[in-house]
């Protein structure tokens, strides 16, 4: 067997941190699966050879919403030699980073890896055809996401889903310190998250910021006033402390 050089362990021990499977790996570096095998046990990395979904791990609606809201927010997907999800982050937000791979795990039981780039990018990446095709079923969208995404009519009126929904988006796109803030490209997503924040009894403002003159999409903008704030931050909480999270949405945001 030809010796492989020590730049190739470097690049087996990357792909794998990234969550490519050996046989992705073997492919890139036209290295055998048992010698990528054998450098990755060298090198303790644990090898997760059987990590492949087919179905819910829990059926739980809130979990379900909350990944749809999480992806919503910050996910993408593509199809190269395999199904390819990430969801991005701020390389700062560690919590919210651990946060997110403890629900995809909890949802899929899948395993995620964490790359982090520059511009302070970290992303959480994984490979599941079923996962892939999983929000399908519950989001709508074009080719471009930002733009185009937002709830299948057949979820609007799901209680628990539209909770974890909304929790997803504000934990990703959303601002609340003193004041809820959530601005998006998509005019649809907009008025899914209006109408989850009435459905609270609260009165959320809504304001199209229009930008074409700049060759930008226009930005819509749904906020609160200070008190229903408080309101909306004590509601994501209490469905923190549903998915066994005690420390709060200030907490998994990096506010405190």
């Amino acid at each position: 067997m030809k010796k492989i050089s020590n730049s190739q362990i470097q690049n087996i021990c990357t792909y794998s941190k990234i969550g490519l499977s050996m046989r992705e790996i073997s492919r890139k570096e036209n290295i055998s699966v048992n010698t990528i095998k054998k450098y990755l046990k060298k090198n303790n990395i644990e090898i997760d050879e059987k990590n492949i979904i087919y179905g819910l791990k829990s059926k739980n609606d809130l979990l379900i919403g909350l990944y749809c809201g999480i992806w919503a927010g910050d996910g993408t997907q593509y199809i190269d030699k395999g199904y390819r999800i990430k969801i991005c982050c701020h390389s700062k937000d560690k919590e919210l980073i651990k946060f997110i791979q403890k629900i995809i795990l909890e949802l899929f039981n899948k395993k995620t890896f964490v790359r982090y780039e520059e511009r302070n990018r970290a992303l959480i990446r994984f490979s599941s055809k079923y996962i892939y095709k999983f929000v399908y079923d519950y989001l709508d969208f074009s080719e471009n996401k930002s733009l185009s995404v937002c709830l299948k009519s057949s979820n609007l009126n799901n209680t628990e889903y539209s909770k974890g929904f909304l929790l997803g988006l504000m934990i990703t796109d959303g601002y609340l310190k003193n004041k809820f803030c959530y601005n998006t490209i998509s005019e649809k997503l907009s008025q899914n998250l209006m109408n989850i924040l009435k459905s609270y009894n609260l009165s959320p403002k809504y304001y199209t910021h229009k930008r074409e003159k700049y060759g930008w999409n226009d930005l819509f903008m749904v906020s609160l006033k200070k008190e229903e704030s408080k309101q909306i931050n004590k509601i994501l909480d209490n469905i923190l402390q549903k998915l066994d999270y005690k420390e709060g949405f200030s907490k998994i945001k990096g506010y405190n």
